[in-house]
């Protein structure tokens, strides 16, 4: 595959700390290293900056400017047919950008979030008023209708082709919010025995609800035991091997054309472990796409068999 590397170097819309910190960490502990060793090609590295002269003192404003320049590189990585982007983001506020360029390079996009959170919040819902707990539900049109369209989702993501995976740390009108609507959702505590089955058995059912799917981690899916120095860490995380298996399936089952890693702090983390851990999940990712490009053909080739005539 022909890769895109994508850095939006923004915690929300604030440059140069805490997270915004975070893409860079990732290349520096071999992120393009991870990527060769799959025989993959890095075809470019595109740095998402929000110009001075561009900055306003509305922070939804800012982050919709962020998310257009997001999306429109994530649309030039994907009209190449063997195109994939991998978006490292300062935190999940961008993702809105990513599911905007998939729809922009002409497709309909679907996303599987990985996040101890929901970030599924409206400023309807929002007990604080963080934007950062509201870019899911903002994909979904749910809110900042403004933020959406800016960042090239004319038609805002389909809960039936949108799930949750992994939350852990969910807030009373979030868990309203999936009650109402048809999201595919497996929270951490239901991961089980064989974490790749049930997530494979959420998502088959919906591959088809777009023509594009996005692979989102929040690397607080973790828990602070693998990742440390989260602002909202969650206790109740499922192991690095759940997950493993989990994303990976997840990768196999969807076939996503954009990948991203977001939220991770490297000034609160001296040793890289969040780095490694964040790595070693983008490898789950990597590998369930090869499996999905092996067995693609092997599916062909019986459908046409059941369809020749006896």
């Amino acid at each position: 595959m022909n890769i895109s590397l994508i850095c939006v170097p923004y915690q929300l819309d604030v440059a140069r700390w805490a997270y915004a910190l975070g893409p860079q960490a990732f290349l520096d502990h071999g992120l393009e290293s991870v990527c060769r060793k799959f025989g993959h090609k890095i075809q470019n590295t595109t740095w998402v900056e929000l110009p001075r002269a561009e900055r306003t003192r509305d922070i939804v404003t800012n982050l919709a400017r962020i998310a257009k320049r997001t999306s429109l590189a994530v649309a030039d990585a994907l009209r190449d047919p063997d195109g994939l982007a991998i978006v490292l983001q300062g935190d999940c506020s961008h993702t809105v950008g990513v599911a905007g360029g998939i729809a922009r390079a002409g497709m309909t996009p679907g996303i599987a979030w990985f996040d101890a959170h929901g970030d599924l919040h409206t400023y309807a819902t929002t007990a604080t008023g963080y934007v950062g707990g509201m870019p899911f539900a903002v994909a979904l049109g749910w809110d900042c209708a403004d933020w959406q369209s800016e960042a090239g989702l004319a038609q805002p993501v389909r809960a039936e082709a949108a799930a949750l995976i992994g939350a852990s740390d969910l807030d009373p009108e979030e868990v309203a919010a999936l009650e109402k609507d048809p999201i595919a959702r497996l929270d951490a505590a239901n991961f089980g025995d064989d974490p790749a089955k049930h997530i494979a058995d959420l998502l088959r059912p919906r591959s088809k609800s777009a023509d594009a799917w996005y692979l989102h981690l929040d690397v607080d899916v973790a828990g602070p035991q693998e990742v440390p120095g989260g602002m909202t860490p969650s206790p109740k995380a499922p192991t690095r091997d759940a997950l493993r298996s989990a994303i990976r399936s997840a990768a196999k089952t969807l076939s996503p054309r954009a990948l991203s890693l977001a939220t991770y702090n490297p000034t609160s983390d001296p040793d890289g472990r969040g780095a490694r851990f964040g790595l070693d999940m983008l490898v789950a990712m990597l590998d369930g796409i090869e499996d999905s490009a092996k067995s693609a053909p092997l599916a062909a080739t019986a459908d046409r068999k059941r369809t020749q005539p006896v």
